[in-house]
């Protein structure tokens, strides 16, 4: 097959010495930070909902856990869609969805109508502008620095909860939650339509181009090679290991993100300073993506995890402590939570580059982005019972304690799934 001659907007970026992979990871950067950026924030328009309108815990954190059964039912046929038909179709659909939604759940009255809402439209574009795609585009860009590629671009989810975060505060200081949240919507679009629309390209091969900014080859050569059918994957151990994960990785995350903020506010923090904190989370998780995806390249993703999760218990042990103390021990409570930030931040926050690098080195190939989808159909099934069922406990018992020691245990879990999937010498089938 003779090479393929690179698009002019690719050569342009080539005869400065730019590999266009980089393009594509600064696109996804962006595109991460404004699209789960806002989802991971959600905690700081969960906290200004309850105050406004007094519904039950539960029942509110049910409008995340609507969205997350949204995006759950639709990870694998997302993971599908981007395998056939690529990223700049996939995302614009997704920018879509995002913008839409907000602009829709910024205007209704009732809790029904924001479940449905946002569980239909920022479902969607969870699923659509979500970790799925873009994990599947890396390895049609990197093999040598997939870790690599991989922490770079998620770590625009971690700047970008800082960002949304607290700018979110600030804004609905004085504008109100639902004003916020139609800026957000517009905005969106505005940022997520034209970026990804001119700068996209599905893969290295598609534009003459091999993987890692290696000298060209034919695209016959760099081309994503069959690899790995859904049907090897589902029946071999490590992926059922890996879905485990997900399933308690989508509780961990969900429930720090919808109730972390709360928990702060319930603690005598203001709204501010709440969301600041759980910006510095997601800095922490920009950070820890960096070092563990860079670092499982080096010495394995098994060895990564232990050290996450490892070092992740001891942080929520630590959130755990502060949220006993009374307001009266401020000064311990703070090392405490300082604590948290830095281990759980830098630790479990930071684990989806190695998940990711992991899953590629497994089941490579033109259908990976399917594959990704089948086991995100898991993190979805935990993202939507987390929220739910941590507003129940409070409801029930009136803190979070057992909601703490409850995610220590999905973090174990999750340790020894992605543990047992990606040691060596692990069995496959």
């Amino acid at each position: 097959m003779l090479p393929v001659t690179p698009p002019p907007l690719v050569s342009w970026f080539q005869r400065r010495g730019i590999y266009y992979g980089w393009v594509i990871v600064a696109v996804m950067f962006v595109t991460l930070f404004v699209s789960l950026g806002f989802r991971f924030a959600f905690g700081v328009y969960y906290s200004a909902i309850l105050d406004e309108t007094g519904w039950k815990r539960a029942d509110t954190a049910g409008v995340v856990s609507a969205a997350m059964m949204v995006y759950a039912c639709t990870a694998a046929l997302t993971g599908y869609l981007f395998d056939r038909m690529g990223a700049r179709v996939v995302f614009t659909l997704g920018a879509l969805c995002m913008g839409a939604g907000l602009i829709l759940c910024s205007r209704v009255e009732t809790l029904t109508g924001l479940t449905a809402a946002y569980g239909l439209m920022l479902g969607l574009s969870y699923a659509t502008l979500g970790f799925i795609p873009h994990m599947a585009i890396v390895p049609r860009w990197f093999v040598r620095r997939r870790g690599l590629a991989s922490a770079l671009s998620l770590s625009g989810v971690g700047l970008g909860s800082l960002a949304v975060a607290t700018l979110s505060a600030e804004l609905i200081g004085r504008l109100g939650w639902r004003e916020t949240m139609w800026w957000f919507g517009v905005g969106a679009m505005v940022i997520l339509l034209p970026v990804n629309v001119l700068f996209h390209r599905h893969s290295a091969a598609r534009v003459g181009l091999a993987p890692d900014g290696l000298a060209r080859e034919p695209a016959a050569q760099g081309a994503p090679t069959t690899g790995v059918t859904v049907r090897e994957a589902l029946r071999t151990r490590a992926f059922w290991l890996l879905a485990l994960a997900m399933v308690t990785t989508g509780i961990c995350n969900m429930v720090i993100v919808v109730h972390q903020t709360r928990m702060l506010v319930d603690m005598g923090y203001s709204l501010m300073l709440a969301s600041l904190l759980f910006g510095v989370l997601g800095v922490l998780r920009a950070g820890g993506g960096l070092v563990w995806g860079s670092l499982s390249d080096r010495i394995g993703r098994a060895s990564c995890v232990l050290i996450i999760c490892g070092i992740s218990v001891v942080g929520l042990a630590l959130l755990w402590v502060a949220a006993l103390l009374p307001a009266e021990a401020r000064g311990l409570r703070v090392t405490l939570l300082a604590g948290y930030l830095l281990t759980y931040g830098i630790g479990f926050n930071g684990i989806s580059p190695v998940y990711a690098s992991a899953v590629s080195d497994r089941f490579s190939g033109k259908n990976l982005g399917t594959i990704l989808g089948l086991l995100d159909l898991g993190f979805g099934l935990g993202s939507a019972l987390g929220p739910w069922w941590a507003g129940w406990m409070f409801d029930r018992y009136g803190n979070y304690g057992g909601v703490i020691l409850g995610v220590a245990v999905c973090v174990g879990i999750t340790g020894y799934g992605m543990w047992a999937a990606t040691r060596r010498g692990a069995r496959t089938a």
